[in-house]
């Protein structure tokens, strides 16, 4: 069992969300499933014990972290094209993930099967303006990001793991899901940042 936490009870009282009000847009992508394997970046959750993806988003964030302050603004700011990110939106949203994939594992261990909002990624970026932010603040924000979401997942209890939470009511996925798929952001969309400032 982690350090921090008590057992977790077998049932908890229901939670009232307020999911209703925000429903998922039309054309929502599906999540990706429990066994899901990526072709392009060869993460396999099945293969992926949680310590193995806690060090990938560690690791993930120190590489960003070293590389992105050496790449030219000018650089770091492009879009090849239309609805492609820069690498430093890429980053912002690797940011982004970890803050809310920490919240999301906090949920599924403390409520019982807690409906999830989607993050509406390309929204979130241009609300909140990722390419226009300064580069040193994501990375800052991605290492805090990343440190507590570390940490989170380590608090988890060993009998928590297959804790569900759900987004669709179509779409259910345990606790254990939820660090393997903030582990597959991190490590796709590094490659993506490579691939752009390469």
């Amino acid at each position: 069992m982690a350090a921090g936490r008590g057992p977790v009870p077998a049932a908890y009282p229901p939670v009232v969300s307020d999911s209703w009000l925000h429903p998922p847009a039309p054309g929502l992508p599906p999540l990706f499933g429990e066994q899901h394997e990526c072709a392009a970046c060869g993460l396999v959750y099945a293969a992926l014990p949680v310590p193995s993806a806690l060090g990938l988003v560690a690791g993930v964030v120190v590489e960003l972290g070293s590389l992105l302050p050496q790449v030219p603004d000018a650089l770091l700011r492009r879009r090849l094209r239309a609805g492609q990110w820069s690498a430093l939106e890429y980053a912002a949203h690797v940011r982004d993930v970890l803050q809310t994939f920490t919240v999301r594992v906090h949920r599924g261990v403390v409520e019982d099967r807690p409906a999830l909002e989607p993050m509406y990624s390309d929204w979130r970026a241009e609300r909140f303006g990722y390419n226009a932010a300064e580069a040193a603040d994501v990375v800052s924000g991605m290492r805090v990001a990343a440190d507590g979401f570390v940490a989170e997942a380590a608090a988890v209890p060993d009998d928590a793991w297959d804790r569900l939470v759900t987004r669709l009511p179509s779409e259910t996925r345990t606790v254990r899901w939820l660090v393997r798929q903030a582990a597959h952001e991190a490590v796709h969309h590094r490659d993506d940042i490579r691939r752009l400032v390469g």
